[in-house]
């Protein structure tokens, strides 16, 4: 009987990390609002109450959609590793946005491609998840930052140069997406080398302002 109750919740583990993966596939290609669990289901091979069972709801599922992409691009572990490395600041800036670059922009994972949608369209369900989960991302990442910039960690100041620093990547970002690339004058048909490039020169962007702020707020308080 043992055996019996291991297998079943092993079967029970893999069906639930089936339903994960195959909502997430159907969201990034579709979008939440158009996916249903029998959409899901389907994809999966399962039982349509499997969703239910599983998550609550379908909404509890894609809750673990959005906890899978918030372990998948710039993980909790890969960001800690970098804060804790012994190097100064403006490396691990320069490791956080090398590592952002590799898992955003060069890779074709439904995790990314839901992360693409929901800053589009952001949904109910990201909404409150971002406000539950992404601040224990920004904390070191901050930290690092404002170790760069010469003020303290809580100095509003801060997150503005975060948002600053961010936004030339977020639209890169949404540029690989099929809609947003066309209206951004074909940008989405750009091979590896060209993305490296622009990649390269937008580091390059980021760092130039984030000096000018430096400069700018050196020996000021807030």
């Amino acid at each position: 009987m043992k055996s019996i109750k291991k297998n079943t919740r092993e079967d029970g583990a893999e069906t639930k990390a089936r339903l994960i993966q195959c909502a997430g596939r159907l969201i990034a290609d579709q979008g939440y609002d158009r996916t249903t669990s029998k959409d899901i289901c389907r994809l999966a091979g399962v039982n349509m109450a499997a969703v239910n069972y599983h998550f609550g709801s379908r909404e509890g599922l894609y809750q673990a959609v959005l906890d899978e992409v918030y372990h998948y691009v710039l993980s909790p572990v890969e960001i800690e590793t970098i804060y804790h490395m012994d190097i100064g600041p403006r490396e691990k800036l320069m490791k956080l946005l090398d590592l952002y670059v590799k898992e955003a922009l060069f890779s074709e994972s439904w995790q990314v491609k839901v992360s693409i949608r929901e800053l589009i369209n952001p949904s109910d369900v990201f909404t409150r998840f971002v406000e539950s989960y992404i601040g224990r991302k920004l904390t070191p990442v901050l930290d690092i930052l404002s170790s760069y910039l010469g003020i303290p960690a809580q100095d509003a100041r801060v997150p503005r140069a975060f948002l600053a620093a961010l936004s030339p990547f977020l639209i890169f970002l949404l540029s690989g997406h099929r809609q947003m690339g066309l209206v951004m004058y074909g940008l989405s048909k750009r091979d590896r080398k060209e993305k490296m490039e622009e990649a390269d020169l937008l580091k390059e962007f980021v760092f130039a302002g984030l000096d000018r702020l430096k400069e700018k707020w050196k020996g000021k308080e807030k």
